[in-house]
């Protein structure tokens, strides 16, 4: 017999030996208390704060935030973005975010092709008198922009500026021609 088998003889003894002594007693079933259900107490739970509208603010920080948001507006009316930015030492897209919040808009700044408000005309006009002078020399427009260190729309707007002639080369040799002719 192999333990499996004998640990089953031995559960039904015992099984049977219950069976007996329950016999023995009367052979009834015996009924006990049951769980009898208790609920829990009630939670008390406090009172929600009071909500503050949207638009209603309260305290000295907002109050704050708001004159420094009117004194933004202000300076808003004739300066850029960037300029307030600069004076003020905020970062521009804080003030950005508060124009949108508070309904305001900054002064348009120089896009484009339209003059820069930060070039400075003594600069220009030795930038100027460079480039001639480099032109009279003979170097073509892509060579006064490598000796000088500057782009092409600097070097054009110069020339505009100043009226400065300065043909490119395709320019040149149609007038180099004409004259020839």
């Amino acid at each position: 017999m192999d333990y499996l088998t004998q640990s089953y003889a031995e559960r039904q003894a015992q099984l049977e030996a219950a069976k007996a002594a329950f016999f023995a007693s009367g052979g009834r079933a015996v009924k006990l208390a049951g769980f009898t259900y208790k609920p829990l107490p009630f939670r008390r739970h406090p009172e929600p704060a009071q909500k503050i509208p949207k638009g209603v603010q309260h305290g000295a920080r907002q109050q704050r935030s708001k004159e420094r948001a009117a004194l933004i507006a202000e300076m808003a009316k004739t300066m850029t973005c960037r300029e307030v930015s600069q004076k003020l030492g905020i970062p521009q897209n804080t003030l950005w975010t508060m124009s949108q919040r508070e309904d305001f808009t900054f002064a348009p700044g120089c896009q484009g092709k339209r003059k820069t408000p930060y070039t400075d005309a003594a600069a220009d006009a030795k930038l100027a008198e460079r480039i001639t002078a480099l032109r009279d020399a003979g170097l073509t427009r892509h060579q006064v922009e490598k000796k000088i260190g500057i782009g092409n729309g600097t070097l054009v707007r110069i020339l505009k500026e100043f009226d400065t002639d300065f043909p490119k080369r395709g320019e040149r040799r149609e007038a180099s021609s004409r004259e020839s002719s």
